[in-house]
């Protein structure tokens, strides 16, 4: 789900926006990973060995599947300390200072959503001059996703914290 203001321009202490999956897409995948763990059940033709180990895997990956839809695992959160991005196998995280924008690059004929980093956050993170893959649209329209993400970057200045 979406929540919060599209429009924003600060983020308070207490505005928070997340991003989460589209929940029928999610429980159309979680299901179609089930029904193939069942097709390998029945599977002969490979031998035993091919067709318990491809439903062992794919049911474990549907349970996964599942319990990412009921807990949440996977969403984008924004709020005061930055953009939060959180999947199965990754987590990323970017404080807003070193943000310089977002934008949307076309690769193999598929809009994607892209971060700028500003000059110095790309030479402490070790990263290239080019923008860098933000998959965050959980199945929701890039234009819609693109619109908030960039809204809600907080362009105040902040002091530097001490440790």
């Amino acid at each position: 789900m979406l929540w919060g203001n599209s429009r924003l321009n600060k983020l308070s202490s207490d505005k928070v926006i997340v991003i989460k999956p589209v929940w029928w897409r999610q429980a159309c995948f979680t299901l179609f990973l089930f029904v193939l763990a069942i097709f390998f059940s029945f599977v002969g033709y490979f031998g035993a060995l091919f067709s318990w180990a491809g439903t062992i895997f794919m049911t474990l990956v549907s349970v996964l599947s599942l319990l990412d839809q009921i807990f949440e695992w996977s969403r984008l959160k924004i709020d005061r300390n930055g953009y939060s991005l959180r999947g199965w196998f990754r987590h990323q995280s970017f404080a807003h200072h070193e943000i310089q924008d977002f934008q949307i690059v076309e690769f193999t004929g598929k809009k994607l959503l892209a971060v700028e980093f500003k000059e110095y956050a790309r030479k402490e993170r070790g990263l290239a001059d080019q923008p860098v893959p933000f998959p965050c649209c959980f199945g929701r329209s890039i234009d819609e996703v693109f619109k908030t993400v960039r809204s809600a970057i907080d362009r105040t200045p902040r002091r530097a914290q001490r440790n």
